[in-house]
C-alpha cells in the first residue's frame, strides 16, 4: 500500500523538477552593440534582430531588440532588460527616432524616422549579424 504512495510522491517530483527546470524560453546570451550614422553615435535608433533559422522562427521565440543610448551603444533584449539574444543568424531593422522637443526620445509609430525608413524593413536593410553562443560584442552598423 506505502509503494503507490511512493511512486506518486516520485512522479509528481520528477513533473515538478521539470517543469521548473524548462520554462519553454530559448536560451540567450548577453550581446551589444553600436550604431553609427555618417561615423557619430546615433543615440535614439531602435534595432531589431530578426531570427533567419528555422528552430528560432517557431511561434513563441523571441525577436530581440534595443535601443540605442547617447554613445550609439544597445544591449538586446529577448525576455528582458538587457538578457541579450539567442544564438544564430539574423536580418536587422533599424529605426532612428527624431527627438521631440523637450529631447526625448519616444518609440511609436508616429515618431519620425531620421533615417527615411532605409532600414527599417529587414529584407531591405542589407543589416545583419550573427550571435554567438556566450554573447558579446556585435561589430557596429555604419548606417548612411
Amino acid at each position: 500500500m506505502h509503494r503507490p504512495v511512493f511512486l506518486a510522491v516520485i512522479l509528481v517530483g520528477l513533473v515538478t523538477v521539470t517543469a521548473c527546470k524548462d520554462d519553454g524560453r530559448v536560451k540567450v546570451y548577453p550581446v551589444q552593440g553600436k550604431v553609427l550614422v555618417a561615423g557619430a553615435p546615433a543615440g535614439g535608433a531602435r534595432v531589431v534582430f530578426y531570427p533567419q533559422s528555422d528552430e528560432l522562427k517557431k511561434p513563441g521565440m523571441p525577436v530581440p531588440e534595443g535601443m540605442t543610448d547617447s554613445q550609439g551603444v544597445f544591449k538586446l533584449r529577448s525576455y528582458k532588460a538587457d538578457d541579450g539574444a539567442p544564438a544564430g543568424e539574423f536580418k536587422v531593422s533599424g529605426i532612428w527616432f527624431e527627438p521631440q522637443k523637450d529631447g526625448s526620445i519616444v518609440d511609436s509609430p508616429s515618431a519620425k524616422d531620421r533615417l527615411a525608413g532605409r532600414y527599417s524593413n529587414p529584407q531591405k536593410s542589407n543589416l545583419s549579424a550573427k550571435v554567438e553562443k556566450g554573447g558579446g560584442e556585435i561589430p557596429p552598423f555604419e548606417l548612411q
